[in-house]
């Protein structure tokens, strides 16, 4: 049996109630994180659990409980001291921490992906198709959970539990700065269009070498992939001042070391 079977034995252990109660806490779970992810709750701004409650019909009991998986996961910060519970930041030590876990994650699945899985290009592709659906759609959440679908396929045939589990922490947040990159980024259209047709392009890059079991390129093309993220900041940063940072620093500051 897989190890990445583990946590769903565990649940079907659990009692009827128990079951019901961890169902309607890992909905409130996924919604609040989507929020936070598509940046409808704003970095910094603090989460109102009257408003969370009236607003999205939550239980008062699976909203706390989410709301602690949360802090968790990284996406909230509880503060008794500051009067209640925030939206985690995204400043750029926040965002250099994000950047250098992404490019270890995917320096990690090109070189362990392993290429005996032979449902792998196929499921590979499809997540491609629906990608580009989004792309031309301009969905943003969605387009950010699918890049995530494709680059944790990849992981799971690592078969390693806490390779996967530092994989899937990873990219949930880099979803969210990639919401904002997409948002800063839809100013220029030009380079909005490009940003989206680079990405496809490299996708399907990935895609080829896994299909020729060309490790050498995938060992190159995954951590190239993960640096653009680092990259497109860099270059919104060079325009000046944007919402919402507030940029007093060199773009030095933020660089990770490229291997």
């Amino acid at each position: 049996m897989s190890i990445l079977g583990r946590g769903s034995e565990m649940t079907n252990q659990l009692t009827d109630g128990e079951s019901s109660s961890a169902s309607q806490t890992d909905s409130v779970v996924e919604r609040i994180r989507s929020l936070i992810i598509d940046l409808e709750l704003a970095p910094g701004s603090r989460i109102d659990e009257r408003l969370l409650l009236s607003n999205y019909g939550f239980g008062r009991t699976p909203a706390r409980e989410a709301i602690n998986r949360l802090a968790a996961e990284g996406f909230v910060k509880i503060a008794p001291n500051r009067g209640g519970t925030f939206v985690r930041k995204l400043d750029l030590a926040e965002i250099r921490e994000i950047v250098t876990a992404h490019q270890l994650a995917e320096t990690v699945v090109g070189n362990l992906c392993r290429f005996d899985d032979a449902a792998l290009v196929p499921d590979l592709t499809a997540i491609q198709a629906e990608y580009r659906e989004k792309v031309n759609q301009r969905q943003y959440l969605e387009i950010t959970e699918l890049n995530q679908r494709f680059h944790l396929r990849m992981h799971r045939t690592i078969d390693n539990s806490f390779i996967y589990d530092f994989a899937h922490s990873t990219h949930r947040h880099v979803r969210r700065l990639n919401v904002l990159l997409y948002q800063l980024e839809a100013a220029d259209s030009e380079l909005h269009e490009a940003r989206f047709d680079e990405n496809l392009s490299e996708h399907e890059a990935i895609i080829d070498a896994v299909r020729r079991g060309d490790r050498d390129a995938l060992r190159t093309l995954c951590p190239a992939h993960a640096t653009k993220t680092q990259d497109r900041l860099i270059q919104i940063l060079k325009t000046g001042t944007v919402q919402p940072f507030d940029i007093d620093i060199r773009t030095d500051d933020l660089l990770v070391p490229k291997s």
